[in-house]
């Protein structure tokens, strides 16, 4: 799974976590060069991300699709670069906890119980995940339930 997600980033979307200018856990040479580097050495001179053409042909901020769910973790880095307004065929839901990361609505939380002291939203993480879980769940729900078999004529 990881190498298809790897594919998306190296020939759609581009969007490298790169270390910030200052007082980072990741190494300052994990940058763009270094990220564009590891595309071409796994995938060949031919792969390069092309953000322009994904942006026109997906619709960009205005996304060219509906019935999508987009979850994001309350501390996932990547949150802001999707969608943050809800919409009824593509609601977004925001997991707020003190440990909800990327793709914690799947994974789950794997530091349970986790608690931070003074942490005044009293949510603990297994309760967060499972709010937005169902959620999601209604959403599929509906729907599929509003799915049906076209009417043949012969």
């Amino acid at each position: 799974g990881s190498r298809l997600w790897w594919f998306q980033v190296c020939s759609e979307v581009a969007y490298f976590q790169v270390a910030p200018k200052n007082d980072s856990v990741r190494s300052a040479q994990v940058n763009t060069r270094y990220n564009l580097d590891l595309c071409k050495n796994v995938y060949g001179e031919g792969v390069y991300p092309d953000v322009f053409m994904t942006n026109l042909y997906y619709g960009g901020t205005s996304i060219a699709a509906s019935k999508i769910v987009f979850t994001n973790g309350s501390q996932d880095p990547w949150r802001h670069a999707s969608k943050q307004k809800s919409s009824e065929d593509m609601p977004s839901y925001i997991i707020k906890c003190s440990n909800c990361g990327h793709g914690t609505d799947l994974r789950g939380c794997p530091q349970l119980p986790f608690r931070i002291e003074g942490d005044s939203s009293n949510c603990t993480s297994p309760e967060a995940v499972n709010i937005v879980r169902k959620q999601i769940v209604k959403n599929i729900d509906l729907w599929l339930s509003q799915c049906h078999e076209p009417t043949r004529t012969w």
